[in-house]
């Protein structure tokens, strides 16, 4: 009889530790569901986060040869608006923003000569990304960090820097696609 209680007595000391334990991992799976439906601190503001040139001041100097051969200056790009888009292959928002862009000549009746992509990286993935662009941007190609991207003080990939037709900074912000967003479908 007394080897039934000690087995009853381990049984029940085991199951209440059990219930102890699942306890504590269903508290701590709530409090990790509440933690991930806030906004992450380090993507705060993400949408509304400033990259690039200072808005309202006149475009950074910008001379590179595109993709195609072709020289882009940002002297060529005054005279109607235009659009710089800044990615980086180690970014993967980058590649849904790079999908965005011919919606975004679309909508805004940019073409090829009013968008500039810089992409920055690995230049086999570079290449790879400016594929879809051919025909809507022209697409330079640099190292990380390279001249463009600190040259135009981007903080932070995907970034968009709208100009206006006199070369003015009217936008410049990074986001996944913050001017698609407020354009009319």
């Amino acid at each position: 009889m007394i080897y039934l209680s000690l087995a009853l007595l381990l049984l029940g000391t085991v199951t209440a530790l059990n219930l102890v334990l699942i306890l504590a991992v269903i508290r701590r799976l709530r409090r990790h569901e509440e933690e991930r439906k806030q906004p992450h601190r380090s993507l705060e503001g993400f949408g509304n986060l400033p990259s690039g040139p200072p808005v309202g001041e006149p475009l950074p100097a910008l001379t590179g040869v595109a993709l195609d051969g072709s020289t882009v200056t940002s002297d060529a790009l005054r005279g109607r608006e235009a659009a710089l888009t800044f990615l980086s292959t180690d970014c993967s928002a980058c590649v849904a923003a790079a999908g965005d862009l011919p919606e975004f000549a679309r909508r805004t009746g940019m073409d090829v000569d009013q968008m500039v992509v810089v992409i920055a990286g690995d230049q086999e993935t570079a290449r790879s990304m400016a594929a879809p662009l051919v025909g809507v941007a022209r697409v330079l190609l640099e190292e990380s960090s390279g001249p463009l991207t600190t040259g135009y003080a981007i903080k932070a990939a995907p970034t968009t820097v709208m100009v206006d037709p006199d070369g003015t900074v009217t936008y410049a912000e990074a986001g996944t696609h913050p001017v698609l967003d407020q354009l009319p479908a």
